[in-house]
């Protein structure tokens, strides 16, 4: 029996059908049921409606709904749909972070270690980003205090050929001034290595 044009195009089209749909089967995700769990913080920067949760840096998620809540102080509630199979350990710590430093912001989950996980509608732990002008605060009182120290070191050289003895108390004054502003810094450097991502948080 001799095809008609008609025929051989419903064939086609009924064999680009079946191939569509033998495709879709290979490579769909059919365990797409989340679970919601909540967060909060003080300030939320840029964090908007349907960004990105990521867990151990890891898409692992979505934030549904941002809202004020007033009890017992003023904080942003923010509800995360963790896609099905995700789990969250019991001490993890969620965060707000940037995706460079011109990204948009996203809420990471640090992977915790604790053996338990956070049953849905729990909520997880957070931290609040330092912003910028934060930073900058620590940075100017460091450098006050180096500023002092190096004008009490430029009047001690000033001195020089006094007496040592008499110079003494200002020696131990700038020794003591010198010790507390390494320790700052350790403070500072020990902060940010341990929290890089609130260097990538971009403040107001």
């Amino acid at each position: 029996m001799k095809l008609t044009n008609e025929i051989k195009a419903g064939i086609v089209i009924v064999a680009a059908v079946l191939i569509a749909v033998l495709f879709f089967l290979k490579t769909a995700n059919f365990h797409t049921g989340t679970y919601n769990l909540k967060t909060y913080f003080r300030y939320a920067g840029d964090l908007k409606h349907d960004a990105v949760v990521k867990l151990s840096g890891i898409g692992a998620g979505r934030v549904v709904d941002i809202r004020f809540v007033y009890t017992p102080e003023t904080r942003v509630e923010c509800t995360l749909a963790m896609n099905g199979g995700v789990k969250v350990r019991e001490d993890s710590i969620a965060y707000i972070g940037t995706a460079g430093f011109v990204g948009d912001a996203y809420v990471g989950i640090t992977p915790g270690t604790e053996e338990g996980f956070l049953k849905p509608g729990a909520t997880v732990a957070s931290e609040d980003p330092i912003q910028m002008r934060e930073l900058m605060k620590k940075a100017d009182k460091i450098a006050d205090s180096l500023d002092k120290t190096l004008l009490e070191v430029k009047s001690l050289a000033a001195n020089v050929n006094g007496v040592v003895e008499e110079n003494k108390p200002g020696i131990k004054q700038i020794i003591t001034n010198l010790e507390d502003t390494t320790q700052n810094f350790k403070e500072f450097s020990a902060d940010v290595k341990k929290n890089p991502w609130k260097l990538l948080f971009k403040g107001e």
